[in-house]
């Protein structure tokens, strides 16, 4: 299975490569292509050339009467589309539910996220639990815990998820990739089956048009009275070391060429930081025990911030700077080992030559089987603490190099007079 981080990882691989390739590029074509290309990793979709509105409260959402024309943005512990919105919907909260008419996709990132009505296009959620009743027009890509597709719910596109238990009694109009611990399925797929997890469950009134392919730990149940078009493709999971399979290794080569391109952009963009990072690493002692309270601290605090409504923004973007940082965290350190090997230097391209000699020695160390996850620890550990302490420093009030001094007056001679009277 391709995680998103691997996604990402062949994104910003990808988009360098087609900018180095390219004749009379600029520096600043590359830049602008590499974040495209995050961009359309992170949202898949093309950008939108109509306005967006954006409402916050404790309890937002469009009205039974009202008609949005374009996106909106809604914020709040409890959402709720009830109107029609001609575009897209971005919701962000506790308990969301769309009962009203969206004629674009929907994008939800909530606790709770319930479909009642109808979205014309597609659905894209992080969610704990989902549960669709009503149509959805085109596909489905969702991460959740627990997703019910009811007896009314019709989704006409695919389906593609990844879940602990997905429970599926509606109606599918094309394929369903799952990636999951158990499926349940009760309602019809008018199209293939594709599955890696724990469990298949196949009860008697289960329709599926297309071929079944299912790798799992244990046997599928299916019920003799299911109405597949093929028998279920059934494979056993095979638990192998990550270090016995070959595209483990592809897959490492990919990572270390992307923090190399992460390096090389972060080296280029923030130059005299980068420097200060790497020279702050020096301070052993302190970089691992400021790394430990930064590692664990911040996402606690992140976590705390975002219970407020006010704090959701604050908390969000701590926490994706905090999780950027991790990966900072390991370029700072493969530029510290690369000094050891070829010395010490703070000009921008000879220091980012020592730290892709680096990060190559600090990748081999991380897939040493047993020690290896143990050494990413501590480097990111270390790395941590050595950003920290550069931001501590950057942040520390200093006298100002220029604040005139007062004017010195020198002593005066004895038994003389000031004003007439003469001093004690």
């Amino acid at each position: 299975m391709i995680t998103l981080l691997e996604v990402l990882a062949l994104v910003t691989l990808s988009g360098f490569a087609v900018a180095f390739f390219r004749k009379r590029v600029r520096r600043g074509s590359a830049l602008a292509l590499m974040l495209a290309g995050f961009c359309a990793a992170l949202w898949l979709q093309p950008a939108s050339a109509m306005a967006s509105e954006t409402r916050r409260g404790q309890s937002v959402g469009v009205a039974p009467d009202e008609t949005i024309k374009g996106d909106i943005f809604l914020f709040g512990d409890r959402v709720r589309v009830e109107g029609t919105v001609d575009g897209d919907v971005f919701l962000f909260g506790h308990d969301a539910t769309v009962n009203g008419h969206v004629k674009g996709d929907v994008f939800a990132f909530a606790q709770l996220f319930q479909v009642n009505g109808q979205v014309d296009g597609n659905i894209r959620a992080f969610t704990n639990t989902m549960a669709i009743r009503g149509a959805v027009g085109k596909n489905v890509l969702t991460f959740d815990d627990v997703v019910n597709l009811e007896a009314s719910g019709k989704i006409n596109g695919s389906l593609t998820i990844f879940v602990e238990n997905l429970n599926l009694e509606g109606s599918l109009g094309r394929d369903l990739m799952i990636f999951g611990k158990h499926l349940t399925l009760s309602g019809m797929v008018d199209g293939a089956i594709q599955m890696k997890g724990d469990l298949l469950t196949i009860n008697p009134s289960a329709k599926v048009a297309g071929p079944i392919r299912y790798e799992g730990n244990k046997e599928p149940e299916v019920s003799p009275q299911a109405k597949l078009a093929s028998p279920v493709d059934y494979r056993k999971m095979e638990h192998k070391p990550r270090y016995m399979e070959g595209h483990y290794y592809v897959w490492q080569v990919i990572w270390l060429a992307a923090f190399v391109l992460f390096g090389l952009v972060l080296f280029q963009l923030m130059p005299r930081f980068a420097a200060e990072a790497v020279g702050s690493a020096d301070r052993y002692g302190a970089s691992f025990g400021l790394g430990v309270l930064v590692l664990f601290g911040v996402p606690i605090a992140a976590l705390i911030a975002c219970v407020t409504v006010v704090g959701l923004f604050v908390g969000l973007s701590t926490f994706f700077l905090w999780y950027a940082a991790l990966y900072f965290a390991q370029v700072i350190v493969g530029a510290v080992v690369g000094q050891w090997l070829m010395g010490r230097t703070r000009e921008t391209w000879p220091l980012i030559g020592r730290m892709a000699v680096g990060l190559v020695i600090v990748r081999l160390a991380t897939v040493i089987p047993g020690a290896g996850n143990w050494i990413k620890f501590g480097v990111i550990l270390w790395g941590l603490g050595a950003i920290s302490l550069a931001l501590y420093d950057r942040f520390q009030p200093t006298l100002a190099a220029n604040t005139p001094s007062a004017p010195y007056t020198p002593p005066l001679p004895p038994n003389t007079t000031v004003g007439g009277m003469q001093p004690a």
